[in-house]
């Protein structure tokens, strides 16, 4: 038999198998509640096996707002037994003759009630209730049904702790899973970069009489630059320069992230291609707008957000478009005003995006005016 944790059905599934150790004298159980992970309603009976049982959603819902925590019915009164029941307490007069015991407990998901029938034997021996007077067999009721629930709601309390340090434990892992995955991504780009980065130094000092490698944060320094390949061979020409004029005999040197010199070249075009880069993703939204807009155009239909969005692919809605625009504000004025001959469509047409580059231009003007 497969071994499961207890938490991760319903805390009834635990009831329904273990009544019989739970209280002697139980003849069947039938579990009614909400199954949180299947969403759903279920009602279940274990005597020597488990069942599923046919039911009334309405009635089902109807029978699970009753708020009761205990209750003693005859067999007859049980929903599954008859169409009619009372949810209520019965009277003194007819404790007697029930021998159902009915438990309800709160769901914390739908915040209704799961209901638990505990049908015990009819001569229920073991506590004697059938040849006791009437007020002890009501007394003794009163004890079992709140020793049940008390248990019962235990068990479920219980059943609960344990579900969520489960998954506590099981998002740690998932976190460390994770972290684990990146630091070997980590791990492998240094890798890769660090013998790239060896082999421009040992081509670029081939012909020279000394060796030199690369220290682990010139490699971190070379890597957080994000330049091309030949703007890092033209960074540690640069810095074999400086070390060798600048300690000038050696037969060994490492590079360490403060000999990696940049000079301001290299810097300038570094700032440039990450600005450019920056820009991109504004590009292929106008380009978008644009192209959609052209569209409208050929159709004969207005350039509007809502109309753009119907035509852009994947579709977005006008509230998105207005977000971006938003966002990219000063990005998209200056491509506008660096690429006069680009988006003229969406840049004459299109109210939003002609707002932002008026608003600019107003801008500018009450400047030179000043």
């Amino acid at each position: 038999m497969i071994k499961r944790y207890s938490f991760l059905n319903h805390p009834f599934y635990f009831v329904l198998a273990n009544a019989n150790q739970m209280v002697a004298g139980i003849d069947k159980v039938v579990a009614v509640y909400y199954n949180q992970t299947q969403k759903q309603l279920e009602v279940l009976e274990y005597t020597d096996k488990l069942d599923s049982l046919t039911f009334d959603d309405d009635y089902i819902n109807d029978l699970r707002k009753a708020k009761e925590k205990y209750n003693w019915i005859n067999q007859s009164q049980v929903p599954f037994e008859t169409s009619k029941v009372d949810f209520g307490q019965l009277t003194f007069d007819d404790e007697k003759n029930n021998s159902v015991l009915e438990l309800r407990f709160k769901n914390k998901y739908d915040n209704r009630y799961d209901v638990l029938y505990l049908y015990f034997k009819s001569n229920i021996g073991n506590f004697k209730l059938s040849s006791i007077d009437e007020a002890m067999a009501v007394a003794v009721k009163e004890v079992i049904q709140r020793l049940l629930h008390q248990q019962i709601e235990l068990i479920i309390k219980d059943n609960d702790l344990n579900s969520e340090i489960h998954e506590k434990i099981s998002a740690s892992f998932n976190h460390v899973d994770l972290q684990l995955e990146i630091d070997r991504v980590k791990k492998e780009k240094f890798n890769q970069s660090k013998a790239i980065y060896s082999y421009i130094l040992n081509k670029l000092i081939h012909k020279e009489a000394f060796e030199m490698v690369l220290s682990n944060n010139a490699i971190e320094k070379l890597l957080h630059l994000n330049v091309s390949l030949e703007s890092v061979e033209q960074i540690l020409l640069d810095s074999i320069e400086v070390v060798v004029n600048k300690h000038r005999f050696f037969d060994f040197f490492e590079i360490t992230a403060e000999d990696i010199f940049i000079n301001s070249a290299v810097e300038r075009k570094t700032t440039t291609s990450i600005k450019q880069e920056q820009l991109l993703k504004t590009v292929q939204f106008l380009d978008k707008y644009e192209s959609a807009a052209k569209l409208l155009i050929s159709k004969n239909e207005k350039i509007t957000g809502l109309n753009i969005g119907a035509y852009c692919s994947p579709e977005v809605s006008p509230a998105a478009i207005s977000d971006v625009l938003k966002k990219h504000s000063k990005k998209i004025i200056v491509l506008l005003n660096a690429h006069p001959e680009k988006w003229l469509t969406i840049r004459k047409q299109f109210k939003p995006l002609r707002n932002i580059y008026e608003k600019q231009a107003q801008s500018y003007h009450g400047l030179m005016g000043a």
